[in-house]
């Protein structure tokens, strides 16, 4: 098959998010001597805009627009340039790939994301013990990357690329050999490639958002043994994009600097093997303290009940605009929480109490969620309730390597339910009609398919979620429009209807209808509570 055509120019929505970025703003994260993050000051109750009676311009109406325009806040906070500090350019125009804003864990931005979250919560009456809860992590902070591989004709290429976090670093000038093609990175590529010792190695992998899971992190740890010196990983994502990969910091840093390219300049870079290459991973690693923390934050709605729990959460970073992985469950939580605040207003109590948690460090796999259920006991959650990625992601298809809308919802979205049959019957009865008409997976939880619930499952609450990966997900591509208003709608108004559920549901009696799912569950991941936090 012939080679498709790099794309050499900017995409248009890099041009976009670079709009009016002029400057390359610092970071302005709290420190001091101590080992300890510092936690951000509440709202000031003197300052109008600050003010948690202020409430919101976005009135509570139907659950999709509702939650549609929340997410849309959201997102405005991710492409604002102001709070963007990782722009390691002084040529946004031409080194766009070097200019991408995300908010990623440890970033300004990353940080930024968590102040917007626990503003939210302050500005709905009747939330109370709002809090901030920062905990300490390894942050990968990138100076510069770029790979230039010489060609015969004197000249040089220069792909666009994005780093492979905490897979390694290199001097400040980069790292230099040969390039050699491991093709997919499998055992009998490796086996055919040779001696890599001293070379750059290339190799192409599927789409996927965790190495682990195609083996591509076994392909990288092999090369680095046998002393290979930089990899590129060519990532069949859509089109020319870039897609980041997530990586355990549970496993610690790896020594194997690594950049990621898109599909189409990976076949270039294929071509090009045997020629010099140069590659630059220059960064720093802040252990966990004053320079490296990501953050939780909470939120109490008080029930009659208030020794039990249901909890809501959802991740608030990501790898770059996060538009459809990120924000419709951002959206969809803050719509959960105004909703219920507004039902207790109208109704009285709830039966127990509901917690609402944003939660931090989960493109780094460092699983907040784990820090607060911890927190919050696990014998203490009736129930954790996980508005997870793609909740209303649009479906494409791919011709020649281009992406076509299929004008159906994604198909890589799950609804994973613990082996509980009190949570699963309520959970089937409020999602039917997603599930008729959005083909959206009816899974399990078990130890081997727990999703984005992982942590609530290994700590044996009872536990639902979606999990879900849209065709953009971790590119820059991943703007609002690759999510629906149509299919957002009916997936939160199920949330609606299943959280009224549960909260007409025992406690206790889910719990106890959980012991399938707590014989599976296995060792939790290992992540402990950073420090005491208030409740009701």
């Amino acid at each position: 098959m012939a080679r498709r055509t790099p794309r050499a120019r900017r995409p248009l929505h890099a041009t976009a998010m670079l709009l009016g970025l002029l400057l390359v703003l610092t970071a302005c994260v709290d420190g001091g001597g101590d080992a300890t993050p510092v936690a951000n000051e509440p709202a000031d109750p003197t300052d109008p805009t600050e003010s948690p009676t202020t409430g919101f311009e976005i009135p509570l109406g139907e659950p999709g627009p509702t939650a549609y325009a929340h997410l849309q806040a959201y997102l405005d906070v991710i492409v604002e340039p102001a709070h963007f500090d990782e722009c390691l350019t002084t040529d946004p125009d031409t080194e766009w790939y070097k200019c991408l804003p995300g908010p990623r864990t440890g970033s300004g931005l990353g940080h930024q994301v968590h102040r917007w979250a626990a503003d939210q919560f302050r500005r709905i009456d009747g939330l109370e013990h709002i809090q901030e809860q920062p905990f300490g992590f390894p942050i990968f902070k990138p100076r510069n990357y770029e790979l230039t591989v010489s060609l015969a004709d004197g000249s040089t290429y220069r792909p666009a690329v994005f780093p492979w976090y905490f897979q390694g670093v290199t001097p400040p000038q980069g790292v230099s050999g040969d390039l050699v093609d491991l093709g997919g990175g499998s055992l009998l590529d490796r086996l055919a490639a040779g001696d890599v010792s001293g070379k750059v190695i290339i190799f192409t992998a599927r789409q996927v958002l965790n190495a682990a899971t195609v083996g591509a992190q076994q392909a990288l740890d092999w090369a680095a043994e046998q002393g290979a010196i930089g990899a590129i990983v060519a990532v069949e994502g859509p089109s020319n994009e870039l897609v980041a990969q997530n990586y355990n910091t549970f496993e610690g840093p790896r020594s194997l600097p690594t950049l990621i390219v898109g599909e189409f300049d990976g076949q270039r870079l294929v071509e090009l093997a045997g020629q010099p290459a140069q590659l630059v991973v220059d960064a720093d690693i802040a252990e966990p303290g004053p320079d490296g923390y990501s953050s939780n934050s909470y939120a109490f709605l008080p029930g009659v009940n208030r020794d039990q729990f249901l909890v809501i959460g959802t991740p608030v970073n990501g790898w770059f605009t996060v538009g459809s992985e990120r924000g419709p469950g951002v959206g969809g939580l803050i719509y959960l929480a105004r909703y219920l605040a507004d039902r207790v207003r109208r109704e009285g109590p709830l039966p127990y109490t509901v917690v609402f948690t944003f939660t931090g460090a989960h493109e780094m796999m460092g699983f907040g969620q784990e820090r607060v259920l911890q927190c919050l006991g696990p014998e203490r959650v009736a129930t954790y309730v996980h508005l997870g990625a793609g909740l209303a992601s649009r479906g494409y298809i791919e011709r020649q390597g281009e992406p076509m809308p299929t004008g159906l919802p994604a198909t890589q979205r799950a609804l994973v339910i613990s082996e509980n049959p009190l949570l699963e019957t309520a959970t089937l009865a409020a999602f039917a009609d997603v599930i008729a008409t959005q083909a959206l997976t009816v899974s399990p939880g078990g130890v081997f398919n727990p999703g984005e619930t992982q942590a609530a499952y290994a700590l044996q609450i009872p536990t639902l979620g979606i999990s879900g990966a849209g065709l953009f997900h971790h590119s820059p591509a991943d703007t609002i429009d690759k999510l629906s208003l149509d299919y957002l709608a009916p997936v939160i108004e199920s949330y609606r209807d299943l959280v009224d559920r549960l909260l007409d549901s025992d406690p206790n009696s889910l719990r106890n209808a959980n012991a399938v799912a707590d014989a599976l569950a296995g060792d939790p991941i290992g992540y402990s509570c950073p420090g005491p936090i208030t409740t009701p």
